[in-house]
């Protein structure tokens, strides 16, 4: 018998309703930081990699004071948790992928329910945070294009017989789009761009009661 579908699903602008490690970034390493990497990456300067490191890379919060702005400000997409509940009342893997940070990202899912947050396996770059800044240890192999390249998730675990639907919003979900087997693309969001001009099928959601909605083959 074929394993279930598994969910590779991204963080910021997606679990949740805006992008949290922007906010990170601006509250911690201030504006002038990120304007400046932002408007050279633009410019093709360096990779989004590149990017990701130089946003963050004057932060010398501790991770105590990281963790508390991230519980205060995030806020899950309306219908993750019921989704993530229904997957894992079906025993579908459901991995939270992000280039974001693991310092943020983790003490946010940590609010979840206890047996939920046990169904999640979160991979994600991590941040070591020392007196001169903030270093980001990159997770795996990088594309040079994602920060983290969720594609070779998306293959490893249909590699182990799943099914993969990738929910997604952003510039860094654009591989794991191409391998997925299902894609939901965050409605006017870049990832959805991207699929509609490289003939990607995909569906657009704005909650995850949309996607449970239009799940593929038996609903969760």
């Amino acid at each position: 018998m074929r394993a279930p579908w598994a969910i590779v699903c991204d963080f910021d602008g997606t679990a949740l309703t805006e992008d949290l490690g922007d906010h990170v970034a601006l509250r911690f390493a201030g504006e002038e930081n990120y304007r400046r990497a932002e408007d050279a990456y633009r410019a093709g300067a360096y990779p989004f990699s590149v990017l990701l490191a130089k946003i963050f890379a004057p932060i010398t919060a501790s991770p105590a004071e990281i963790a508390e702005f991230a519980r205060a400000r995030a806020v899950l997409r309306p219908g993750f948790e019921r989704f993530l509940a229904a997957c894992h009342a079906g025993r579908r893997p459901f991995l939270i992928v992000s280039a974001g940070l693991d310092a943020y990202i983790e003490p946010v899912l940590d609010r979840l329910p206890a047996p939920l947050r046990a169904h999640l396996e979160v991979r994600a770059n991590r941040a070591r945070i020392g007196p001169g800044g903030l270093d980001v240890a990159f997770h795996g192999s990088d594309c040079g294009f994602c920060g983290f390249c969720k594609g070779n998730v998306v293959r490893e675990l249909q590699a182990a017989g799943h099914k993969v639907l990738v929910c997604g919003d952003g510039t860094g979900d654009r591989h794991a789009a191409d391998a997925a087997d299902a894609v939901f693309a965050r409605r006017d969001s870049s990832l959805a761009r991207y699929c509609a001009a490289n003939a990607v099928p995909h569906e657009l959601f704005d909650t995850f009661d949309d996607v449970m909605e239009r799940f593929p083959g038996e609903r969760p």
